[in-house]
């Protein structure tokens, strides 16, 4: 298990209708560990399970050099944006006890910097899901 003091920032989803909400914790070395809130909808949402990713899972390095670059994730606007009613979610980050604004609703019009570390939690969110697909199919 890792210690708190390791803890490099913390991606929190807020889920849909159709998925619930998460909470990524990434930690310095690439590990993780994704808690489901499935609230009244535990039943709906059976096949989500919490999971812990072990050291080198994700790119850390990259996500620390970005959010080293932005230093206070506060910074990144909150714009609102539409969104559907089934697969509309928001997104934030967590970093040095500052969270960002949603970062789905991030734009050409934002700075490429916070683009960056949209893409950057995009491509985490892709990682969890293709590992859990091909643990699916195990």
């Amino acid at each position: 298990m890792q210690q708190k003091d390791n803890v490099l920032a913390v991606i929190t989803n807020s889920g849909s209708t159709n998925t619930p909400a998460s909470t990524l914790t990434v930690y310095q070395d690439g590990s993780a560990v994704l808690a489901y809130q499935k609230g009244k909808s535990a039943a709906r949402f059976a096949d989500y399970h919490n999971q812990t990713f072990p050291a080198g899972t994700f790119a850390s390095n990259k996500l620390a050099t970005l959010l080293g670059k932005i230093k206070d994730v506060s910074t990144i606007p909150d714009h609102g944006c539409l969104k559907s009613v089934s697969f509309g979610s928001t997104t934030t980050v967590t970093f040095q006890g500052k969270t960002s604004g949603d970062l789905s609703c991030l734009s050409s019009e934002d700075t490429p910097l916070f683009l960056d570390l949209k893409h950057q939690v995009q491509a985490i969110h892709n990682h969890i899901t293709t590992l859990r697909t091909s643990h699916d199919m195990l």
